[in-house]
């Protein structure tokens, strides 16, 4: 592939987002016009999206999920998972269809309800009986701030990106956000993120 593959995987997902500016929107339909490997991921991916959304209420049989792991290739076990979900983009979304159709991850959507928060700042207050964090006024979180059933406030500053699944995001006057912001509330959207995010934390 002789694109920066990176850069425009990167662009894809947000397209797919929809977090892309139209510039950006305009700049990946030129780049595929001219890039097989890119294109061919973006169809699949958009299939993907499109089954996962008419199946969200499909419930899968039990035992189901590990059955279509088994059948995964067992190259995928030996190189890191992200280029092996980018060299064969059909046969892996064809097969994550499945998984994330399972009962596993819909029972951890519907049945999850413990606070969660991923940061590395000290500067983060947890309020466990409110469901609430809190970036305190004056404190400023330097990386990503990810909260799983709570609702976060935001007063000082983050530098990074805040991502709220399941709970609401409030920012004071004087709050600010440097990164992406974003709120999830569907289970279809949860599942996306936790598996783009299962792709970028292997590769790191």
């Amino acid at each position: 592939m002789s694109c920066e593959k990176e850069i425009y995987m990167s662009l894809i997902d947000k397209v797919l987002d929809h977090e892309a500016s139209e510039e950006e929107q305009y700049e990946l339909r030129q780049h595929m016009s001219h890039c097989d490997f890119c294109r061919e991921h973006f169809t699949a991916m958009t299939e993907l999206l499109d089954e996962l959304k008419e199946a969200r209420h499909v419930t899968a049989p039990e035992g189901f999920t590990e059955s279509v792991m088994s059948r995964l290739p067992l190259s995928a076990t030996k190189i890191k998972r992200r280029r092996w979900f980018q060299k064969h983009p059909v046969l892996t979304a064809a097969s994550l269809f499945f998984v994330l159709m399972s009962a596993s991850v819909l029972a951890t959507w519907n049945e999850g309800n413990e606070l969660s928060v991923e940061t590395n700042s000290k500067h983060v207050k947890v309020i466990p009986s409110s469901h609430l964090v809190v970036v305190p006024k004056g404190e400023t979180v330097k990386g990503d701030l990810i909260v799983e059933n709570g609702d976060v406030r935001i007063e000082g500053k983050v530098e990074g990106d805040v991502v709220v699944i399941k709970g609401e995001r409030y920012m004071a006057s004087a709050g600010e956000v440097t990164g992406d912001s974003k709120e999830i509330h569907q289970v279809v959207d949860w599942a996306w993120y936790k598996l783009k995010h299962l792709f970028i934390s292997e590769d790191r």
